[in-house]
């Protein structure tokens, strides 16, 4: 079978500007999907908002939830969860993938911190139960999609343990270029 150009057209980027690309598309997201694991194995899909701006990614995401929840128990210590996107007016979807960890850094919570954030924890930050989910990104896919055609797909990388946080970002069109 031949290869179309407009549908395997592959970038590499790395460094700033893969983590700039994120930047621009988490831009465009309201809410995420936190896909995490049950102890038998089954997958657990559920609504939450990112806390903080997309200005200022760096390879980590933070959510707010009630340290008593379900998600908050699947996402402790390190394990792989998947954070999904979907923008259906834009044709924009992202799936980060990364480990998390629930911690309660007050500094970081004061900083992330919005009044609408009350809704589901009316005590604000003195809510003895309320923590942060963080999810150290990994890896990655976009797609964005123009006039009813897939035309962009990318896959972001980055080295666990690198104090640099260099993520590598590749697209290609038509297919999920990572495992």
């Amino acid at each position: 079978m031949e290869a179309r150009s407009d549908v395997d057209k592959r970038e590499e980027l790395s460094g700033e500007a893969a983590t700039s690309k994120v930047r621009a598309l988490l831009a465009r997201f309201k809410a995420a999907m936190l896909v995490t694991q049950a102890a038998d194995g089954g997958l657990h899909a559920r609504p939450l908002t990112p806390a903080g701006e997309a200005e200022a990614f760096d390879g980590v995401l933070w959510f707010f939830v009630d340290d008593r929840s379900l998600k908050a128990h699947e996402s402790a210590g390190g394990v792989r969860v998947s954070v999904l996107f979907q923008n259906d007016n834009d044709n924009v979807y992202l799936h980060l993938r990364g480990r998390s960890e629930v911690a309660r850094d007050l500094s970081k919570m004061r900083e992330l911190y919005t009044p609408v954030l009350k809704t589901w924890f009316p005590q604000g930050l003195d809510d003895p139960h309320l923590v942060l989910i963080t999810v150290d990104v990994e890896s990655g896919v976009y797609w964005e999609v123009r006039g009813g055609r897939l035309r962009a797909a990318a896959a972001l990388r980055t080295r666990r343990g690198n104090l640099a946080r260099q993520p590598r970002l590749t697209s290609c069109c038509g297919r999920e270029s990572v495992g």
